[in-house]
């Protein structure tokens, strides 16, 4: 953690704010491995502030799938490489747009109004992720349940806790935020119209976005 250096007292931002860029960017680049146990008391001593934002930011952090907390072991840096999300991320537009593509021929009009009602809660809010990424979920589940297949499903769920740390590190960005939520929203036009060849075309291509939204994020 020697990489932590102190707070720029001139950066006029919440020194909460602050902590969590630093600690993440850390995180993002490597100089904090995946693994590591992190201690609010060597934070803020590092970064030169006392414990309250340290301890705001690594909730921050935690909304953001990029730290669990976990009993008797504390604070770690999720274990998710970039190599193995690039992975994950391919291996999600293939199973999706094909849950997709079954959705649009087995979608029910109760289906179409949750997802609806979803959307609407979705609209991207200044500082909701977690608000976002809860509803997100539930999103995500009606459609992948709308395939009829329990084998997609099964495959979809082993994938859930690593998924979670995905999304919350690419739509950590208000901008991702937005542009994924017009995408939801083209594909369930796509699906209510029942256009298959349509919704796997854009279930793709917004995991495809999803991925180069992540990615950014290791730059």
């Amino acid at each position: 953690m020697s990489v932590l250096t102190p707070v720029d007292i001139t950066d006029l931002r919440p020194i909460r704010d602050i902590v969590h860029e630093k600690l993440r960017t850390a995180i993002l680049r490597g100089h904090l491995p995946s693994g590591e146990r992190l201690f609010d008391t060597l934070l803020a001593k590092q970064l030169g502030v006392s414990r309250t934002p340290v301890r705001e930011a690594l909730r921050m952090l935690e909304q953001e799938a990029l730290i669990v907390v976990t009993p008797r072991r504390g604070t770690i840096v999720s274990s998710l490489k970039q190599e193995d999300a690039v992975e994950i991320y391919n291996l999600r537009a293939v199973l999706e747009g094909l849950a997709l593509r079954l959705a649009a021929d087995n979608i029910t009009p109760h289906d179409i109004s949750a997802l609806r009602e979803k959307l609407e809660k979705m609209r991207p809010l200044p500082e909701n992720l977690a608000g976002y990424m809860a509803v997100h979920a539930e999103f995500n589940s009606i459609l992948i349940r709308a395939s009829r297949s329990p084998r997609i499903e099964q495959l979809v769920a082993s994938f859930t806790g690593q998924l979670r740390n995905l999304r919350g590190i690419s739509l950590t960005s208000p901008s991702r935020q937005v542009s994924a939520w017009k995408e939801h929203c083209a594909i369930v036009d796509a699906i209510e119209l029942g256009d298959a060849e349509l919704a796997e075309f854009l279930a793709r291509r917004h995991v495809e976005n999803a991925k180069a939204a992540y990615l950014e994020q290791w730059a």
